[in-house]
């Protein structure tokens, strides 16, 4: 890897992984951080999934992010692994809840019903508040858009995304779903593909990835890069080369996330991070 190097132009794209943990007990232990990924893409800030921790790690890792400079937030579905810091984001996206200001893309389920997770006062301060429809392009500020792909995932409305800019790589992400005949084909097109996988061996009672499925995915997607991230227990504890090694074809390279990895969007190259002394030790990359 090379190291991520200083003064980069504002159109610098990359994908910074906050939290590489994924589940209600790899959340709750922090074997692995939650905060999900700042998605820097031509010039605009993103939070992707912002879990516990989003904000913290955002100040800790390297590269450092400033919440006030998020341009959006894009939440895959409503637990709380996935959105427990979308509020506090929210609230420095919109200057301290004092300016109209963002776009916020989520599922319909995450701000109706008995329990939305954004909260009210918030959302009339976002400017551009979105939901996710299947099969849909939504424009992103600058020249790029992401299309929803719905997912099945325990009966809330989940999502995964589709990134697609003129000049840059098609890039995708499956959030938490169970494997279905669609699914490769929804995402054909991506030359880097992250993946949430939690499990090592299928669990079919349980609507979550495993690495049996991971295998079956590449038998039909060639994606330059696939990403694994939002690991469970047991994945936390694998060897990741030896896993890395396993899965890798002679047309995808296969790596296992690491808290702060970094992935530049340009070429599919990734990063070596320089983790602040402050920041969570174990799983971070070294």
């Amino acid at each position: 890897m090379r190291p991520m190097e200083e003064g980069r132009s504002a159109a610098f794209s990359y994908i910074h992984f906050l939290g590489t943990g994924g589940a209600r007990f790899t959340m709750i232990s922090q074997i692995r951080a939650t905060g999900g990924i700042w998605l820097s893409y031509d010039g605009f800030n993103f939070s992707i999934d912002p879990g516990p921790g989003a904000l913290v790690r955002m100040k800790e890792l390297y590269p450092h992010h400033d919440p006030a400079t998020l341009n959006g937030l894009l939440l895959s579905h409503r637990h709380i692994d996935h959105s427990n810091d979308v509020n506090v984001l929210t609230l420095a996206m919109t200057g301290g809840g004092r300016q109209k200001n963002g776009t916020v893309i989520l599922p319909e389920d995450a701000i109706t019903g008995n329990e939305p997770i954004l909260f009210r006062f918030l959302r009339s301060k976002v400017a551009h508040l979105t939901t996710w429809e299947d099969g849909k392009a939504i424009a992103l500020p600058g020249k790029a858009s992401v299309e929803g792909v719905r997912l099945i995932h325990h009966g809330v409305d989940c999502f995964g995304f589709v990134f697609r800019h003129p000049s840059m790589p098609t890039w995708g992400l499956v959030s938490d779903t169970r494997m279905h005949e669609s699914l490769a084909h929804r995402f054909r097109e991506c030359e880097l593909l992250v993946v949430n996988v939690t499990f090592e061996k299928p669990r079919p009672e349980i609507d979550h990835l495993s690495i049996s499925d991971v295998e079956c995915l590449l038998d039909e997607l060639h994606p330059r890069m696939l990403v694994l991230t939002h690991l469970g227990r047991g994945l936390s504890e694998a060897d990741p080369r030896a896993l890395e090694s396993r899965l890798s074809t002679a047309r995808t390279s296969v790596i296992m996330a690491c808290d702060g990895m970094v992935v530049e969007l340009s070429d599919l190259s990734l990063k070596e991070p320089a983790i602040t002394a402050s920041a969570k030790k174990g799983d971070d990359c070294p």
